[in-house]
């Protein structure tokens, strides 16, 4: 180990130089130890990213139906964003009205027709498998809500959302014994109108 060549010329010490490579082995290992433990946390964030972000867009989804507000479309950034995440494009678009479709919307709209209670008959006229348990003053309830917001509002549609917000308490029975009576209209995404009534 003290031994130094008659030439003078110093040598590297063997030893040291495992002694070193053990120090360099074990330094090695503990960052790759970190690296995994960086790489899984990041794992985590991305998906806790994801989550995150598909809750986001499917509230502004429900806020822009409520509010009938046209989303712009994403920029380059967002959209590059998007496909970093691995998120679809159904989720990050937003289906809106176009100005043409409100207004068609609207006008499509029957005029105003003024509450008219319904009767014992006319509940019993809807078959039991349609309105199961309803009750026809919790019937009428609904049906004068629902016929008091378009007459002041004069809004296209409202979807089960908008109508809990107005503490209308609807519910499938409700809906499906109106809609069998002919007084409302409901579409393929849940939304309803009053119906025209000749």
């Amino acid at each position: 180990m003290s031994t130094v060549p008659g030439n003078g010329e110093a040598q590297e010490n063997p030893v040291k130089l495992l002694e070193n490579l053990s120090a360099i082995k074990a330094r090695h290992k503990s960052l790759c130890a970190e690296i995994e433990e960086i790489a899984a946390e990041q794992k985590q964030s991305v998906e806790a990213i994801k989550v995150h972000l598909n809750t986001t867009v499917q509230l502004v989804q429900e806020l822009q139906l409520i509010s009938d507000y046209q989303v712009p479309p994403l920029t380059d950034k967002e959209r590059e964003a998007a496909e970093f995440l691995c998120l679809p494009d159904s989720q990050l678009t937003t289906s809106t009205p176009s100005t043409s479709e409100v207004s068609a919307d609207k006008e499509s709209q029957p005029p105003s027709k003024e509450f008219e209670e319904l009767s014992e008959a006319d509940l019993e006229a809807v078959p039991r498998s349609v309105r199961s348990n309803v009750k026809l003053a919790d019937l009428n309830a609904f049906y004068k809500q629902l016929s008091e917001h378009f007459v002041a509002n004069n809004s296209g549609t409202l979807n089960s959302m908008q109508m809990k917000k107005m503490n209308m308490k609807p519910s499938d029975a409700k809906l499906k014994t109106l809609k069998h009576l002919s007084l409302i209209e409901v579409d393929k995404k849940g939304c309803v109108r009053l119906a025209t009534r000749d």
